[in-house]
Order: C-alpha cells, then structure tokens, then sequence
C-alpha cells in the first residue's frame, strides 16, 4: 500500500473520533436541554443533579465503542432518523476499514488508485458529517445557553 493511504486512513480515524467526540457533547447538551423543555422552571437544585449525572455519562461515553455510542444516541434521540442511519453506515465502513482492510480481501486486489479513490471519498464523508454534526452540536449548546439564561443562571 502506498504511503499516501497510509495517511487517509490515519486522516479517516482522526475524523470518526471527532464525530465520536462531538456525539458525546451532544448528548450532554441535548440532555440539559430536553431539561429545560420539560419543566418550565429548573431550580439550581435539579439543574446541579441532571448536570452531574450527565457529567458521568459523557464519561462512560469516552470508553464505549462507536457502534454504543449510537445507541446513547438513539436513546436520548440526539439526532433524527435519517442522522442515526448515516451514523451506521459511517460505523459499518469503520469498521470495515479497521477490521478488515489490511487483511485478504477484494479491496487487496485493486489497483493502488482504486484504493486512494476509495479512501479519499471515506475522508471526505466523514469529514463532510463532522462539520454538519459539529454545526448541529453548536446549536444545541446556544440554544441551551439560551434558554437556561432566562430560567435558571448556572
């Protein structure tokens, strides 16, 4: 294999971690928020307890798989269907690439240029997603900053 793709591939796992990272953000902020959607008041009280017990889920978040991570995702309904399905696929073509790239298979067979075709798409998948899911990430947190300014001054 050539150095290059030796490269993407390192370029592609950085970029499903930072869409691992933004995942557990999001669940932190969409849970504070559903919060404040919930109760139209929020005492500091409530707030300080749904916040710790979010603090200790993102933790756990950091040592789960991608494929458990979606599942918090789905649980907490961070993202919409069709978010949650492009996840999966994401995490299938991961997985492929982790598991099973480096070992006998058709993608062995194919020219160099196919493979860095391949790759390089991967790349820009995934980059593509972790800046729409950064931006939606982004919202979710002004929107929360927001609506507890206005009910509870944390």
């Amino acid at each position: 294999m050539e150095e290059k793709n030796y490269a993407l591939v390192g370029r592609i796992i950085e970029s499903v971690q930072q869409i691992e990272y933004d995942l557990i953000r999001g669940v932190k902020y969409k849970r504070l928020f559903q919060l404040f959607e919930k109760y139209k008041n929020v005492s500091p009280h409530l707030f300080q307890k749904v916040e710790e017990d979010t603090t200790m889920l993102a933790k756990k978040m950091t040592t789960m798989t991608f494929g458990e991570l979606i599942g918090i995702v789905k649980k907490y309904e961070l993202l919409g269907i069709d978010d949650t399905d492009y996840l999966e696929s994401l995490l299938s073509k991961r997985n492929q690439l982790v598991h099973q790239y480096f070992k006998y298979n058709e993608m062995n067979q194919c020219s160099e240029q196919m493979k860095t075709n391949y790759l390089t798409r991967f790349l820009e998948e995934s980059l593509a997603y972790s800046e729409y899911l950064t931006r939606l990430i982004d919202e979710i947190q002004t929107d929360l900053n927001y609506i507890s300014s206005g009910k509870y001054n944390y």
